[in-house]
Parts: structure tokens; C-alpha cells; sequence
């Protein structure tokens, strides 16, 4: 079966599927429940959060995050970082990330043009993430950063 990924902007027609969420507790270790970063970025205007849909169901989240404190080194104006990435339990497994990632570089150049790196950290605990995001084309470029809970690497992915 094809799997029908879109990327769309929060609206809270999607609250109750992101307010159900479900994670693992080693996931809850490494993200963030969207429910738990939503209003933060609602009064961020930086932070533009992100549903993962499959058809028009919700199944993931993220937050895409413009001057962030991981671009600090870097052209503000021309990176953005991904965070708190989740698929909802029930729907793990299916590829949905994966793909969400492919289709995340054109989601951003419609946001921004002038964006053409993205970058994510992903604590190096994490290597189920870590081969998600090196399978989806990001690149470990040996950048790593003290996280609030370990050591983070840092992966970017360059557009066009």
C-alpha cells in the first residue's frame, strides 16, 4: 500500500489526535510530546509546528525552529532546525517518518526560500533516529553539542 504522507501546518482541527498522542518511554527520553511544545511555539514566532498526516490522519509532529540556539554559528537566515520529531506509537513502524523527512525539503523552501540547510540534533542514545535521519539524506558532518540530556550530534541536510 502507498502511503499518503503530507506535511501541513498545525490547525487545531488536528488537537485531539496531537492531544492522544502516544511514546514509548525511551522515546519520551530523546522528544517532546507535541501537546508539551505547542503553546511554547504559539508564542514563538520562530517556531512553526508541523503535522505528519497520512491521508488526513495525524500520525507525527515537529516543529520546525528558525534562529534557534543549534544555529547559533551559522547563517541564521539561511538554516532551520527540526525538533521534537514524533510518530505516535500506533502508527510506528510504517515508514511515515521516513517519508515525512523526504518531503520536508520542499515544506521548507515554501516557507522560506532563502533556507537551505536544515539541521536536527539527535542524541547519540538515539540510533534509531540517528539511521531514520542518515537514511533520509542528512549528513553526520562530526558536529556535537552538550544537550539537556547527553551529548547531541548534529545532523544537516543542504537544499538544491
Amino acid at each position: 500500500m502507498e502511503k499518503r504522507i503530507s506535511l501541513a501546518p498545525y490547525n487545531e482541527k488536528y488537537n485531539q489526535d496531537l492531544a492522544n498522542f502516544v511514546l514509548s518511554d525511551e522515546q519520551v527520553q530523546f522528544t517532546a510530546m507535541p501537546a508539551e511544545v505547542m503553546e511554547e511555539a504559539f508564542q514563538n514566532l520562530n517556531k512553526y509546528p508541523v503535522v505528519i498526516l497520512n491521508e488526513e490522519t495525524p500520525v507525527g509532529f515537529f516543529i520546525l525552529h528558525k534562529n534557534s540556539e543549534y544555529v547559533a554559528e551559522r547563517d541564521t537566515s539561511r538554516t532551520i532546525l527540526v525538533r521534537a520529531l514524533s510518530i505516535t506509537l500506533e502508527h510506528q513502524g510504517n515508514g511515515y517518518a521516513w517519508a515525512a523527512m523526504r518531503e520536508l525539503p520542499t515544506l521548507v523552501k515554501q516557507l522560506d526560500p532563502k533556507v537551505d540547510e536544515i539541521i536536527l540534533a539527535v542524541n547519540e542514545g538515539n540510533i534509531a533516529a540517528q539511521k531514520l535521519y542518515l537514511k533520509a539524506g542528512f549528513l553526520d558532518m562530526g558536529e556535537r553539542r552538550m544537550g539537556i540530556n547527553g551529548l547531541q550530534l548534529i545532523l544537516q541536510y543542504r537544499i538544491g
